[in-house]
């Protein structure tokens, strides 16, 4: 509910749908029904079996792109055709202000899942061309009654964003609930890519995500065995 002088905000849940070009993929935006979250462009999940080819061969231009691996093994190949293994846990961050390539390929394991967020970088961005951050899986940190923390992109992480895109990855060994600082000016995706929860008191369930803007923080409760994904960034891309 909005409150006496308070901006209206936007708040939704939606579903994913699966991908046509991936059967193993899942999409949350944008879909025939949901379109780009600006400046989010894209948000999916990938879960692949066994090794393959070019799982996610193509270009980027004005575009932050975050690969989140949650199980298995990947291989990455940047754009001069560097190869990086990536495990479980690591995170991995393309900032292609001119047109950059990159690969995400599975490796022969029983089962790779990846979450992915495409943001927009904006016109006026000094820097490189292109850049890519590499991580391994960063230290989890856990508050008091509170999930797993893990930061992986923005303010005590280890990769820095361009775009102002912070992420975090929640995991619920208990139930619990947290405290999570969006902003104004911003917009924020909390994706439950496991279990199911809540998030300012709206269910989320598994394979879903709640889309926000413009408030100072979210309050997201789930139970045991869940897991929750929290991308947040400035709103206006100039």
């Amino acid at each position: 509910m909005t409150g006496v002088g308070e901006a209206p905000r936007e708040w939704r849940v939606v579903a994913s749908r699966m991908d046509l070009e991936d059967v193993s993929g899942r999409v949350l935006f944008p879909t025939p029904r949901v379109g780009p979250w600006i400046p989010f462009v894209r948000f999916a999940e990938t879960v692949t079996t066994g090794a393959g080819d070019d799982s996610e061969g193509h270009s980027h231009k004005r575009e932050e792109v975050l690969n989140y691996i949650v199980e298995g093994r990947v291989e990455y190949e940047d754009d001069v055709r560097r190869r990086s293994v990536l495990e479980q846990g690591a995170v991995v961050l393309l900032t292609a202000r001119e047109e950059a390539h990159h690969n995400l390929m599975t490796r022969p394991s029983p089962r790779s899942r990846w979450l992915s967020v495409i943001v927009r970088v904006p016109t006026n961005l000094g820097g490189a061309p292109h850049a890519v951050q590499i991580a391994t899986a960063p230290t989890p940190h856990q508050p008091e009654g509170g999930p797993v923390e893990r930061r992986l992109v923005g303010r005590g992480a280890p990769i820095v964003s361009a775009s102002g895109l912070e992420c975090v990855d929640l995991e619920f060994s208990e139930k619990g609930r947290c405290r999570c600082p969006v902003g104004d000016g911003r917009r924020a995706v909390a994706y439950a890519y496991d279990g199911s929860g809540s998030v300012d008191g709206q269910v989320v369930e598994a394979g879903a995500g709640a889309l926000i803007e413009d408030v100072n923080e979210v309050t997201v409760e789930a139970g045991a065995g869940a897991r929750v994904f929290l991308a947040s960034a400035p709103r206006s891309v100039t």
